[in-house]
């Protein structure tokens, strides 16, 4: 199998697994051709790079998932199936400041509000808690 059909498979295999464990995503068939890097099309912020390999420059990968996240203002995340490892098994690689603020929000059961529109989801739940209180 050459590399583009392999990494074509790898990268479906992927999204399969995602899907399997209940995370809305597709493979982006066109993960090169816009602003949208990923090699996963997902609703989590992250920029996936798919890598199914025998070896693999996890510096030159690293660097890959970093700067197409920067372009589309996502979270790089390296997905990585070594050949010879069992089926669905994965490693995932991400920057330690990522690691950090997900320990972080596992710690506080609560998820990091980042935009306006977070907030004021975050403050009608609120006050609808408050109603149902009442």
């Amino acid at each position: 199998m050459n590399a583009k059909k392999k990494g074509n498979a790898g990268e479906n295999k992927f999204a399969n697994w995602l899907q399997q464990n209940g995370i809305k995503a597709y493979r982006n068939s066109s993960s090169g051709a816009n602003q949208w890097k990923s090699d996963i099309h997902n609703l989590l912020g992250i920029n996936f790079e798919v890598k199914t390999v025998k070896k693999l420059n996890l510096l030159e990968a690293w660097k890959q998932s970093d700067g197409d996240s920067s372009l589309a203002k996502s979270i790089p995340m390296l997905a990585i199936h070594f050949d010879g490892m069992t089926e669905n098994t994965w490693l995932m690689v991400l920057h330690s400041e990522d690691w950090i603020d997900l320990i972080k929000r596992v710690e506080n059961a609560q998820p990091k509000l980042t935009s306006e529109k977070d907030r004021a989801i975050e403050q009608i739940i609120n006050a609808v808690k408050l109603l149902e209180k009442q």
